[in-house]
């Protein structure tokens, strides 16, 4: 870590600087993060939008939360920011769903910015803007149809991903939304320093800001989060309570021991919750919800100045459609969030200042009759109870008759002793537990077979439905809701009705869908212990990557059992082979039969050093010529035709190697000929004759067809469009929603491309002239599946169409691949 980070936030609220912004933290890995995250700094900006209150620490929790799950993620970079996402998107949701019926809604925009050494990744969720300002030029990043319209609107978590390198005097901003008059300096950013840079962003305009400014600097590795406002006399103090310019961006101190660690320029306090005017608790930013205080005091100063507490500058927010202001007649479902509102269009809601009509209250519905065995089943309940009753009644007066008779002179008195407090402590623990448990009994016999025959009816309802309906799309709702229902019913019993339901349910969906079910089995008896990053495959053997030591790994047939079985004797690992020294390997490739080259597996280090290694025999070192501009990071490369193809992606390079024999000694050649890629986030790359295919950080793809006529330039095509001809898929992005971290070609003769879509463990196949999506592999559903749930890691195909795909420290592999 050579760079040092600072932090100014810029937030201003109805004309009033606030010094700290809620939902912004910057932290420093904590030391029990998980493998892979260990040197990754994180900045979380959380901006929420919408109508509904939060409070400071509420808003503080959700951006904590955010920052521990990625610290608790192992694996890919990607798939930790996901995860992080996916749990705000998750929090933001179930909220929603909580307080449609009074019309609030919240929608959180996310920007997560992860430092590895001078990389920078940024995973944007929402309309977020993020400018990269370098020494001679600017990149703005925003790619709205991709990042989505926010978190907590539905299931799906959209994520735009994008990736820059830092150098010292660099500067990042991240904003929601900039005034007009920012135009100007975010085209020439002229100020020299931090410091005047922020000044000229807030006096250009006096309209409320929320953005963070972040300047890179040489130093040691340390993230300062600087106050927005140097003053803070003009906050009203309430107690001794801090005002919510003193918020830090600490955990709080219950959870210390497992949260991640702030920097250290904010370890030197921890502020006790903050309170913030009314005119926050009646009416949000222009585009961001701030911290709220308590609700008690939020209405005794409303109560005596509700004027003051209008805002002022203020703007139209949009309005989600997926979220309604007002319960509908019909209950949604979970996860699936609608507006009733038909006479304004979706995302449109009244103008900020303004007062909303109150909402309608919906009308009562007459109440259905109620079946004969509903009423059958109350019937039998009130009736336990009311014997219940009798018969601990009955119990009491023996008791209360027998016990006296016990003591010495019970004989001779006239008149029963009370029961002692024993004995009442007993009967008031013993009536109480019988009814529960008889009710209980009652419900299990009775209530939980109704719902059973509810949900199992409504299920077969709607797949009578489905059968009769031809528009693809509907077709595909339709089976989706026969699965919901029948996921309902099972969770009250299962039974072979519910089995076959669901077998016919997703069938019909894959067929529509162009899913194929492949049957995986563990390769492995154990968990290897390790995560893989790559594999490679070749007719006999099976190569694994260790994403942590880069070390390569063999694995052949078991002889029995039909998995497979570490070679423990195979050595392919960094080291020092006789004058050169190879690192950690970033890529391995499986090597056709040579006479010349006597290795069956080639590794690359990010130096571009050659690893040749074959069972039973010492790894042989042969380093690459390095290129004219010199290597920046090899990241990954391809064998095509027996030339090699080398990925640098820090540099937006890809170097060419002719072969000779399987060696590579000849300087190589820049593929691009006098073009330089804009983008540096390649994470992968395949190769087809002279055509170059790239796949994106984000997910999208780029093509380059290599020109070997000299007055005909390589022409490069960015981004690349994925086609879909699945009809059922007309109103849903499919690729929008995938997370691609792998591309490979499948195995001759049958050649096409493959995208591996880590989240949901699929794998899309697409022509390589049109990339026309042919169909998707995924894992068989139900007990069938041996593959628990999890982000897969590698993927790769062997020459006789066997798959094998890593998840959580261990392979699994299909034979059945068409």
């Amino acid at each position: 870590m050579t760079l040092d980070l600072t932090l100014s936030p810029l937030y201003r609220i109805n004309g009033q600087e606030i010094a700290n912004l809620p939902g912004l933290l910057a932290l420093t890995p904590p030391q029990n993060a998980a493998r892979g995250r260990e040197r990754d700094r994180l900045i979380v900006y959380l901006l929420l939008t919408g109508n509904s209150t939060f409070s400071t620490s509420e808003y503080l929790q959700v951006a904590q939360d955010a920052g521990r799950f990625f610290y608790q993620t192992s694996g890919p970079l990607t798939s930790a920011l996901r995860s992080a996402a996916d749990l705000v998107n998750k929090t933001l949701l179930e909220r929603n769903i909580t307080t449609s019926a009074r019309g609030q809604y919240t929608v959180g925009w996310l920007t997560l910015a992860v430092l590895r050494d001078t990389q920078c990744t940024l995973s944007l969720s929402g309309p977020m803007h993020a400018y990269w300002f370098g020494q001679q030029e600017t990149r703005h990043i925003h790619e709205p149809v991709v990042s989505g319209k926010g978190l907590g609107t539905n299931q799906t978590t959209n994520i735009h991903y994008a990736q820059t390198t830092l150098s010292a005097g660099d500067r990042l901003l991240f904003f929601g939304r900039a005034p007009n008059a920012w135009d100007s300096m975010l085209s020439d950013p002229t100020p020299s320093s931090l410091d005047a840079m922020r000044r000229r962003m807030t006096t250009l305009t006096g309209a409320d800001l929320n953005a963070v400014l972040v300047q890179a600097t040489d130093g040691s590795g340390t993230v300062n989060l600087l106050s927005g406002m140097p003053e803070t006399k003009e906050v009203k103090k309430e107690g001794n309570n801090p005002p919510p310019s003193l918020i830090s961006s600490l955990p709080r101190r219950e959870e210390a021991a497992s949260t991640p660690r702030p920097s250290a320029a904010l370890q030197s306090e921890r502020p006790a919750p903050a309170t913030v005017s009314s005119a926050h608790t009646l009416q949000p930013s222009a585009y961001a919800i701030p911290p709220q205080r308590d609700e008690s005091h939020s209405q005794a100063q409303s109560t005596a100045s509700p004027l003051a507490s209008l805002p002022r500058n203020t703007t139209p927010r949009d309005f989600p459609a997926s979220i309604p202001r007002i319960r509908s007649n019909m209950q949604a479902p979970a996860g699936e969030m609608t507006n009733p509102d038909s006479s304004m269009p979706a995302g449109e809601i009244p103008a900020a200042g303004k007062t909303a009509e109150p909402p309608r209250t919906p009308q009562p519905q007459t109440p259905r009759e109620p079946s004969a065995r509903t009423r059958q089943t109350a019937k039998a309940i009130a009736t336990g109870i009311q014997s219940t009753r009798r018969w601990s009644e009955t119990i009491g007066e023996k008791f209360r008759i027998f016990l006296p008779r016990l003591l010495p002179n019970a004989e001779t008195s006239d008149q029963p002793a009370a029961p002692s407090t024993t004995t009442m402590m007993f009967m008031a623990v013993l009536v109480p537990l019988m009814v529960v448990t008889i009710a209980s009994v009652v419900y299990l016999r009775y209530g939980r077979s109704q719902q059973y025959d509810t949900y199992l009816g409504q299920a077969q309802e709607m797949k009578a439905q489905a059968l009769t309906l031809s528009d693809p799309v509907e077709q595909r709702k339709a089976w989706e809701n026969v699965l919901l229902n029948v996921d309902i019913a099972e969770s009250h019993r299962e039974t072979s009705e519910t089995i076959s339901l669901r077998h016919e349910a997703e069938s019909n969906l894959d067929k529509l869908l162009g899913i194929t079910r492949l049957q995986f089995n563990p390769a492995f008896s154990s968990n290897l212990g390790i995560e893989v990053s790559r594999m490679a495959a070749s007719e006999f053997d099976l190569f694994l990557l260790n994403a942590a030591s880069g070390e390569a790994l063999r694995a052949q047939p078991a002889t029995s059992g039909g998995g497979y079985q570490l070679d423990t004797t195979f050595n392919c690992k960094p080291g020092v082979y006789g004058n050169y020294t190879v690192g950690p390997l970033v890529d391995i490739l499986a090597l056709p039969s040579l006479k010349s080259v006597n290795a069956t597996l080639l590794g690359i280090d990010a130096s571009g050093n050659l690893l040749y290694c074959a069972p039973g025999q010492i790894a042989q070192a042969i380093p690459l010529p390095v290129p004219d501009t010199n290597w920046g990071r090899v990241t990954a490369f391809a064998l095509e035709n027996g030339n090699l193809y080398v990925l640098d992606a820090p540099a937006r390079a890809v170097w060419v190697y002719n072969g000779k024999d399987g060696t590579f000694i000849d300087q190589p050649y820049f593929f691009f000929g006098g073009q330089t890629p804009e983008k540096q986030d390649v994470i992968d790359l395949a190769i087809a004759g002279d055509n170059l295919y790239m796949l994106h950080s984000d997910g999208h793809l780029s093509t380059c067809s290599y020109s070997r006529i000299e007055s005909v330039p390589t022409r490069c095509q960015d981004p690349t469009p994925l086609i879909n001809p699945f009809a059922a898929y007309q109103d849903v992005n499919l690729f929008a929603s995938a997370h691609f971290t792998q591309m490979l070609f499948n195995a001759q003769p049958d050649q096409s491309i493959l995208l591996l879509d880590a989240d949901s463990q699929g794998v899309l196949r697409f022509t390589p002239r049109s990339l026309e999506l042919q169909n998707q592999f995924r894992p068989t559903t139900g007990v069938t599946n041996p593959i628990p749930s999890g982000p897969v890691g590698a993927i790769t195909v062997s020459p006789n169409h066997v798959m094998f795909l890593s998840v959580k420290e261990q392979v699994y592999f299909a034979t059945d691949m068409p």
